[in-house]
């Protein structure tokens, strides 16, 4: 099993709140470049952000094959964890790409591999895939792009 974790690509400042920041032209651009390293996903959840939304449309147009799309609010900025960890991502569906926020899915790599990963910090458009059992402690860092 894999899972995804991909932060919205650079977003523009001068939406009138955060939920409505769009992505720039760089920050389409580094999204697009991403595409050739996800394989078919079975499962892709979005933050209901316009950044992370866009950010999932690009990856679409550019090709990648996805089963089923889901909106999801518990994958903003700063949700909890544990209905990450227990509700959104599924034990049985093999690859699944999240896509979605700082601090939230440095916060979740970090919690899921443990040590491994105590110092990354997904940048804008940063892709990160893992393995294992998604529970604490309980998966591997394969990759970070």
């Amino acid at each position: 099993m894999r899972l995804y974790l991909m932060r919205h690509g650079e977003a523009e400042f001068n939406a009138r709140d955060d939920i409505q920041r769009s992505l720039t032209a760089t920050g389409r651009a580094a999204v697009a470049s991403k595409t050739s390293f996800i394989e078919p996903v079975d499962r892709m959840v979005v933050s209901p952000y316009l950044r992370a939304l866009q950010s999932s449309d690009i990856l679409i147009a550019e090709g990648l094959s996805v089963q089923r799309r889901i909106v999801d609010e518990r994958v903003t900025p700063d949700c909890d964890l544990q209905p990450v960890i227990d509700e959104v991502i599924l034990p049985d569906v093999e690859v699944q790409l999240i896509v979605a926020h700082n601090p939230l899915l440095s916060r979740l790599i970090h919690l899921l591999c443990g040590e491994q990963a105590a110092n990354i910090q997904l940048d804008t458009a940063d892709l990160a895939c893992l393995t294992g059992d998604f529970l604490p402690g309980c998966s591997s860092l394969l990759w970070l792009r």
